[in-house]
């Protein structure tokens, strides 16, 4: 595996992998998927950043269960800056083997009863991981770590006690599952079982499947008095990363749990809003819906989804360190930038009509002058104006409208003052704060078709 240098574009060839022979099959399956690349690279550059923000080295925890790619890819970078530890609950031969091969010296690390979780740590030298075969839930409960990158082979919601139990103060947990959509419709049950959620087929079923995920992340993150930050979200061919920052406190924990919602859905036209909290009933919870769907159709036409996270889910600041190049690191790659841009957009959604391809309004646009800005960029969790979901533009149905293309699109909803992107959860979809109606209104305008056509 041949070092990657400064400067050298970032091409994933310095990620290990594991073979494995398949001997009644005959063949040879790879551990490490290609579709994982992004996201081991936006997990590299997290860790820069954070290596700036620490005077000690950083404990971090790479539980993927493939071999310890991502571990072994941090240490070759930051060396001295990390003490990694790489477990899973199978024998740790592969990663003894992916050691030998990136010319890492591979030592074995033994939990004891006897310690107690954030006692000063073994020290590691330059070319030095540690290594633990236990299983992952009960790793998390007899250490402390600062950074924890999880990706099991269950169901995250298992793991969400055991991660929050001793993740330190302002540490950082990376969620990562693959198959996302799958598993939230065609199996509803599960997810009740696992996040206490209900769910159902949307047209923004990617963005509802890691807010459910956020939701239950943050249950079981206030039962430690614990609440999270949401730094960023990213959705690479249905795989998805959620970061988010712990910060300990009730305070913090009880703010967090007032923006978990559940979700009131239109099943006719999927206009949907999150239901206030509080203890009285909604006298009529149609009348918050922005369509008049239940007055024009028969029987109950609004299901009630979730609960999940109602706050924002990006943090503007956060994913322009992650695009400020490095030196220690090497080049970004094409695709890491197109992500990563694209995500940044989202995330400011702006209400100016400017080129989709200028980064420079990404500051102007936060709505708030130079001086307030330190104050909310500071965890403090308001409750944010950023337009949850999007709106698909080829499940659009029409008939008195031409769907134009999707820059025009855009560049009409911001000069009628609405916010308007793309998403990176959806080529063909547009985050926007107007409705559904409001969005028709807008198309209506600028695109109606002519009665000859």
């Amino acid at each position: 595996m041949e070092n990657s240098s400064n400067g050298a574009q970032f091409d994933g060839k310095d990620i290990a992998y594991e073979e494995k022979q398949n001997t009644n099959q005959n063949q040879t399956t790879k551990v490490h998927s290609s579709k994982f690349k992004v996201i081991q690279e936006i997990l590299l550059h997290i860790l820069q950043e954070e290596s700036k923000l620490s005077s000690e080295h950083l404990f971090c925890v790479d539980l993927q269960n493939k071999g310890g790619v991502a571990g072994l890819q941090w240490k070759r970078h930051y060396q001295s800056k990390l003490n990694v530890l790489i477990a899973q609950n199978k024998a740790i031969s592969n990663i003894q083997q992916n050691c030998e091969d990136s010319d890492v010296i591979c030592s074995e690390f033994h939990l004891s009863f006897e310690r107690q979780p954030g006692d000063v740590q073994l020290e590691q030298k330059d070319k030095e991981i540690h290594a633990c075969q236990c299983p992952t839930n009960v790793l998390l409960h007899l250490e402390a770590f600062d950074f924890v990158f999880l990706q099991p082979e269950g169901h995250l919601a298992n793991y969400f006690d055991s991660v929050f139990c001793n993740l330190r103060n302002n540490g950082l947990l990376c969620l990562t599952s693959s198959d996302i959509s799958v598993q939230f419709t065609r199996t509803a049950n599960v997810i009740r079982r696992y996040c206490h959620a209900q769910v159902t087929k949307t047209e923004y079923m990617r963005e509802m499947a890691v807010r459910v995920i956020i939701g239950c992340a943050v249950r079981s993150a206030s039962r430690c008095n614990k609440g999270l930050e949401i730094l960023m979200t990213a959705c690479v061919e249905d795989n998805f990363l959620i970061v988010m920052r712990v910060h300990r406190g009730p305070q913090h924990a009880d703010h967090c749990l007032d923006q978990v919602k559940p979700q009131l859905y239109c099943q006719i036209c999927e206009e949907q809003c999150f239901l206030p909290g509080g203890l009285t009933p909604i006298e009529n919870p149609y009348a918050l819906l922005a369509c008049t769907c239940h007055e024009k159709t028969p029987g109950r036409t609004a299901i009630v989804l979730g609960p999940m996270w109602s706050g924002s889910i990006f943090n503007t600041t956060f994913i322009s360190n992650l695009l400020k190049p490095h030196e220690d690191l090497p080049e970004h790659s094409s695709q890491f930038k197109k992500v990563l841009q694209s995500i940044q957009e989202e995330a400011v959604c702006s209400h100016l009509d400017v080129s989709e391809t200028n980064g420079d309004h990404h500051q102007r646009d936060l709505g708030e002058p130079e001086a307030k800005r330190p104050k909310i960029e500071h965890f403090q969790h308001p409750t944010t104006t950023h337009p949850p979901f999007y709106i698909n533009l080829h499940k659009m149905k029409f008939k008195d409208v031409i769907i134009p293309k999707m820059r025009k699109v855009l560049s009409f909803l911001r000069s009628e003052g609405y916010r308007a992107s793309r998403t990176h959860f959806d080529s063909n979809s547009v985050r926007t704060n107007a409705n559904r109606t409001q969005f028709h209104d807008v198309l209506l305008k600028f695109c109606k078709k002519s009665r000859k056509e």
